[in-house]
């Protein structure tokens, strides 16, 4: 149920829509070639419909509305596949240009922790250094000297953004209903992804323990460095975190000047981002270049870690193989690995599946990451996965868009990188792993659990059920799909059937009566033989009007 607040968001919305987007129907009307200048551009507002950017408004759009529409936003700026060139150009700059609110830091930290700041703090900074859509970031110094960051999350943000996430839901079960390519793209599925990571994101909370449990999986890798946390100046609502020194991973002029080379880099960033996927079924989900910093020691760090994909071991076991899977070019076993992680699918012809899945191989393997056209595989692959309506689990499509950002990464630091030979040193890495002793006994340990339930658990289950057969308490379960529509067709069904027999009943009774001749006749026929005749044809064509209705 909508509340007050609820409807209010969504007026809003439709302002900032009307305000921003939907002139553009009047602009691209060519309605300017036969109206003057002088009254078209009389006001800034139609000056502007006629004179400003499409793809500049669209942005402008999507600030206004905040951090919902700016995370979605962001999003799109990585989807080569869907979105035009010009307008991702634009949707870039909602990663860093992000307008800052006016927050009260010290009271901020005084309602929260109930401490003295002063006492604490020997500097806050009134100006963020960073604004993101959800919260801003102040650089501050302890007493000791430390220099630490505090995120602090924007005011009334929940509310707008639970509001945001209502209001996007319902429109896509709107269309969903309305169109089948939206069933059939599973949109709303996507969109209920969305709305899980940004929800997570949220919570500080959520952040802080995520950025601990980064850290201990990477307690023995020196390729990578994780801020320290502190729990005392940190909640829901205020992250406090270690101020880390360096560059972005793109800025190619600051890598130089620490003297580190952009394809080291780049292949340290590559191989750090398979071992949170492969190894500890937790990763970065937005690794961005405004995510991932590199210092002077030549580690990569990543920043932000609101949003995180995770996966059980089971599904990390299956992605493990499907890595495999593409480095051998084994296209059957990776549509076998591939339905055994879809939630849901319906291949209609595995073997065209296997053909589109070599042909995907190919552009991979033979092309260095310069002379892929990424849009053009991503296009191919969101129509392989639209045409077999294969629906993936929330972490895959995460996992893609981190891939997707590590691609446009990659192409600014080292063009000329071949993926399938930079990951090739890893997957020998993991597979060497796997046959380990240590690894193949755990495997052998977790069979004979598995085997000891099915011996003890199955013969029980067995005789359950022979003792519900015997006392006849045995009750099977039917779910039939449709079935108020079912219904409704077997109801107009025995209509009709009813009909036809009460019209061939009368018609019949009407032949015999008129044969015996009996009662008062009516030009030489009974007259109930008349009435007979007469409702069998009213009968006969209410059924034939039925019939043509139904047709």
């Amino acid at each position: 149920m909508y509340g007050i607040y609820k409807f209010k968001r969504i007026g809003h919305i439709l302002r900032v829509l009307s305000k921003h987007g939907l002139e553009e129907v009047i602009s691209r009307s060519n309605i300017d070639r036969i109206i003057p200048d002088s009254f078209l551009l009389w006001n800034m507002h139609t000056r502007r419909i006629f004179e400003d950017d499409f793809n500049v408004r669209v942005r402008a759009a999507i600030e206004e509305l905040g951090p919902t529409f700016i995370k979605l936003g962001q999003l799109l700026s990585n989807r080569a596949d869907i979105v035009p060139r010009d307008l991702r150009q634009e949707l870039i700059k909602l990663q860093d240009e992000v307008p800052t609110d006016v927050i009260d830091i010290k009271s901020k930290l005084l309602e929260a922790f109930d401490i003295d700041v002063d006492e604490h703090f020997s500097h806050i900074d009134e100006v963020p250094i960073a604004a993101a859509s959800i919260a801003q970031v102040y650089r501050a110094v302890l007493k000791d000297g430390t220099v630490v960051v505090l995120k602090v999350k924007r005011e009334g943000i929940s509310d707008i953004v639970h509001a945001d996430l209502d209001f996007i839901r319902d429109l896509v079960k709107l269309l969903r209903d309305k169109y089948e390519v939206i069933q059939r793209i599973n949109l709303y599925e996507v969109v209920q992804s969305f709305a899980n990571s940004l929800l997570n994101e949220l919570s500080f909370t959520n952040e802080l323990n995520n950025i601990e449990r980064f850290r201990r999986n990477f307690r023995e890798n020196g390729n990578i460095y994780v801020p320290k946390t502190y729990r005392a100046y940190s909640d829901d609502g205020i992250l406090c975190m270690e101020y880390v020194e360096g560059v972005k991973i793109n800025d190619l002029n600051g890598l130089r000047a620490f003297g580190i080379p952009a394809k080291t880099i780049l292949q340290n960033c590559l191989d750090l981002y398979l071992e949170q996927v492969l190894q500890h079924g937790f990763f970065h989900a937005d690794p961005h270049p405004g995510n991932v910093f590199v210092n002077k020691r030549g580690q990569v760090v990543f920043i932000d870690f609101g949003s995180m994909g995770f996966m059980i071991p089971h599904d990390r076991d299956i992605i493990e193989a499907m890595v495999i899977n593409f480095l051998m070019n084994d296209a059957k076993d990776l549509i076998r690995n591939v339905k055994k992680l879809a939630v849901i699918h319906h291949i209609e012809d595995e073997r065209q599946l296997e053909r589109d899945a070599y042909e995907i191989f190919q552009m991979i393997e033979e092309n260095a990451l310069d002379d892929i056209d990424i849009a053009v595989m991503f296009r191919k692959l969101n129509k392989i996965l639209q045409y077999n309506s294969i629906l993936l689990p929330d972490f895959v499509y995460i996992l893609l868009r981190g891939v997707s950002l590590m691609e446009g990464t990659g192409r600014e630091l080292d063009a000329q990188l071949n993926i399938p030979e930079s990951i090739k040193p890893f997957a020998t890495k993991i597979a060497k792993e796997k046959t380990s002793a240590d690894y193949l006994k755990k495997q052998l340990l977790e069979k004979s659990k598995f085997v000891k339930e099915v011996l003890t658990e199955v013969p029980q289950d067995l005789i359950t059920l022979l003792e519900k057969t015997k006392s006849d308490k045995l009750t099977l379960n039917h779910k039939v799909q449709d079935f108020d529509r079912m219904q409704l067709i077997l109801h107009r069904i025995g209509n009709k059937f009813l009909l036809s027999l009460l019209a061939m009943t009368f018609g019949i009774g009407a032949s015999i009566l008129a044969h015996g001749r009996v009662g008062y006749l009516l030009w030489g026929m009974p007259i109930l033989s008349w009435l007979g005749f007469i409702v069998s044809f009213v009968l006969s064509t209410i059924l034939i009007m039925y019939l043509l209705r139904s047709k």
